[in-house]
């Protein structure tokens, strides 16, 4: 079967991992793959699926709206097989679908997040969202997927799009990558992703400042970029227990991970929070990494299991919290612990069991 996927987002972006790992997916389950995005042509040869590449605007606010019509006018030229079904991200998805309706072309809206910028650009966005869901919920060709329950009941409360027209595509992980190794010999807590302040990222020196305070010995690694990163490379600078590197290659990322202790989530109770499936999530458990963070059902496993490894806390408990916890532990607890988690981590979290619902909804449009 014949796949388009439609997306604004380049796969040279670091985190792209849910793209290129369920692409990767659907290629090894035999079906034939074209990614159709802004990147330069001949930049994915060294991955399995055929590329086209579409040009667009780069001014903000403008650069969907110029990638959606110049990917339209690509299409319109293309022959395509009967069954051939198309991939497509909310961002683009308001230029192409009146295509694939036009030639009763079945497709899937892939929503990751609602539009999650600031100010003006979000003002824009979220018209191109609403308006992508309802053509969900008014077509009997076409199907969605989110990324957790949450999310769906938020799409199905603002677009009318019915729960079972909408699959939970939470992003899995790379278990031969994210492993466990030989833990640090101090307690290492770490935070990797966006270095923002309004993922509650400052409030983590705190965290460490209280533990060390109390008298545990504990250090703490962020990674990232942001525009908290300059602050807390100054944080850093005056205090030795705490490390700030920029954004790392996967292979580098997975190898400070897999020898710390504590994969910390401190985004704060917020719509776009408590609506995703954080990648580092996984990436954390397949590391073996016991997890702390603020309570909210975007922090929380699918499956919505409580375990001993994981703490969630509120947000004004957060230091406090945080620090009666660690306190309970001792070496041989922790690396109980890890392997629990690490255990959870490859029943639940690969790659395979998101690839697997992908697959569910291309052959229910099929049926």
């Amino acid at each position: 079967m014949q796949i388009y996927w439609f997306s604004g987002r380049s796969l040279e972006d670091l985190c792209a991992t849910t793209q290129i790992s369920l692409a990767s997916g659907l290629i090894e389950r035999g079906y034939d793959l074209t990614f159709v995005n802004p990147d330069p042509e001949g930049s994915h040869a060294d991955w399995p699926w055929r590329h086209q590449s579409i040009s667009s605007l780069t001014a903000p606010g403008f650069r969907s709206r110029s990638l959606g019509k110049n990917m339209r006018k690509w299409f319109e030229q293309l022959q395509i097989e009967n069954d051939a079904i198309a991939l497509i991200d909310w961002r683009v998805a308001n230029y192409v679908v009146p295509l694939f309706q036009k030639r009763n072309m079945k497709w899937i809206l892939i929503d990751r997040s609602p539009p999650a910028d600031k100010g003006i650009l979000s003002l824009l966005q979220w018209p191109s969202w609403k308006k992508s869901w309802k053509q969900v919920h008014q077509n009997t060709i076409a199907h969605g997927c989110v990324v957790s329950s949450m999310h769906r009941e938020f799409v199905h409360q603002k677009s009318g799009t019915h729960p079972s027209k909408i699959s939970i595509l939470p992003a899995g992980v790379n278990l031969e990558l994210f492993k466990p190794d030989t833990s640090f010999p101090v307690l290492t807590m770490v935070y990797h992703g966006q270095l923002d302040q309004h993922r509650g990222v400052l409030a983590l020196p705190m965290l460490l400042q209280k533990m060390n305070s109390s008298g545990l010995d504990a250090r703490l690694i962020l990674i990232g970029s942001g525009d908290c990163f300059k602050r807390l490379e100054r944080v850093a600078a005056e205090n030795e227990n705490i490390d700030v590197y920029s954004t790392l290659e996967q292979i580098d990322l997975a190898r400070i991970l897999s020898q710390c202790h504590i994969g910390l989530l401190p985004m704060p109770k917020n719509k776009m929070w408590t609506l995703a499936s954080p990648l580092k999530r996984s990436e954390y458990a397949a590391s073996g990494l016991l997890m702390f963070g603020i309570n909210h059902h975007g922090h929380r496993f699918p499956d919505g299991s409580s375990p001993n490894w994981m703490r969630l806390v509120e947000q004004y408990d957060f230091h406090e919290e945080g620090v009666k916890w660690f306190q309970n532990f001792d070496k041989i607890e922790i690396e109980n612990r890890r392997k629990q988690v690490r255990k959870y981590a490859e029943e639940k979290l690969s790659w395979s069991h998101s690839i697997d619902v992908l697959e569910q909804a291309i052959i229910a449009l099929q049926d």
